[in-house]
């Protein structure tokens, strides 16, 4: 399949429905496999859900798209090459990627420090940038010209992953969150590669939305198995090393726009974390995990972790739906709607968390 090909309904359905039925397959063997080496989060764990839930979940995601790369391009799909145009290495890709998954499932067995993490994910974000992949330029959404970053590249995309990363292990604290959002997002980027005719993101996005629609029955609210570090950390790492990937051939700016904004949730709930803890116990305490993220303060508030976990997919589903107007708008329309979505998925986390705040003084009296 060239570049520039089209692909058809057909063989997008089959390597999707490939992905979901194989992770589906894979949840309960791992599930049995990390219960039994005591795998869980506990009893008032990271997760609060009061039982004790096998995690590990986010080998069964890796391995259905990874496995599915694999059996499509044993079907004469092109899918490992479409990850290495421009002279990419794959390998560093698939090293970078194993090394964050492996960091994820030690840290499942035994926690490690923030520090130390960080430090790993930082390596795995350098092999990227060895691998060939990185932010170049940027397009002026003004004058449709573009502003070459030089080594701010480097510097930007290495940020990129790390940001990306860390927000979806943040957001992993409620049955369904972190692999709904992934989802929803995953399902934008694809709706948008097909509208920029980017085939080969096509078929990447295919396969990681397939992988989750497979996962999340047994994620949703009551969980039979959590992602874990090894899934949340995973998840983050692929979008955002998939979205740069995106970013080699073409519309920069708009495909640079679309993550950010689908993934407004996940990172205005990690900015405000940030600022929180930096202002109430200062810098020592913003690496320190604590239980005021928002999907927190809405459970705590009343809500249902059903019900919360529908009202922030709803939010996910907003955020996506101004991607979309940002890619037909372009121009300085663009730059307006990331300003406006950016200001409103801040205020929105301010004002749910004030609301969430206030409900529980009003349970307390």
């Amino acid at each position: 399949m060239a570049d520039g090909d089209s692909i058809s309904l057909g063989s997008a359905a089959a390597l999707f429905s490939t992905a979901a039925l194989m992770a589906y397959v894979l949840v309960p063997p791992i599930a049995r496999v990390a219960s039994h080496f005591s795998i869980v989060d506990g009893p008032g764990g990271h997760h609060g859900s009061g039982r004790s839930v096998p995690v590990l979940g986010g080998a069964a995601v890796a391995l259905s798209f990874a496995l599915t790369l694999v059996l499509g391009y044993g079907l004469d799909f092109p899918t490992l090459d479409l990850l290495m145009h421009r002279g990419d290495s794959l390998a560093w890709v698939a090293v970078a990627a194993a090394i964050v998954l492996t960091l994820g499932i030690v840290d499942d067995v035994s926690p490690r420090s923030p520090i130390a993490k960080l430090a790993v994910q930082l390596g795995a974000a350098v092999l990227v940038l060895n691998a060939g992949y990185g932010f170049t330029a940027v397009t002026n959404p003004f004058t449709g010209g573009y502003i070459e970053l030089g080594p701010l590249g480097s510097v930007a995309t290495v940020l990129w992953i790390v940001v990306i990363t860390n927000a979806f292990n943040l957001i992993d604290g409620l049955d369904g969150l972190a692999a709904g959002v992934a989802l929803i997002a995953a399902l934008t980027l694809l709706g948008v590669a097909a509208l920029e005719g980017r085939p080969d993101a096509v078929l990447l996005w295919t396969v990681l939305a397939g992988a989750l629609l497979g996962f999340l029955p047994y994620n949703f609210p009551p969980a039979k198995i959590f992602l874990g570090d090894s899934g949340s950390l995973f998840l983050g790492f692929l979008i955002a090393v998939l979205s740069v990937q995106s970013l080699q051939k073409g519309a920069t700016a708009v495909v640079l726009t679309v993550p950010l904004l689908t993934l407004g949730l996940p990172l205005s709930d990690a900015a405000y974390a940030v600022i929180r803890r930096w202002l109430g116990a200062g810098v020592a305490s913003v690496v320190r995990a604590d239980r005021g993220h928002i999907h927190h303060r809405l459970t705590g508030s009343g809500y249902s972790d059903r019900a919360a976990l529908l009202l922030l997919y709803a939010c996910c589903a907003g955020f996506s739906a101004l991607a979309f107007m940002a890619v037909l708008a372009r121009g300085p329309m663009e730059a307006a709607l990331v300003a406006i979505a950016a200001g409103a998925a801040f205020l929105a986390t301010r004002l749910l968390d004030r609301r969430s705040r206030r409900d529980q003084e009003t349970a307390r009296r």
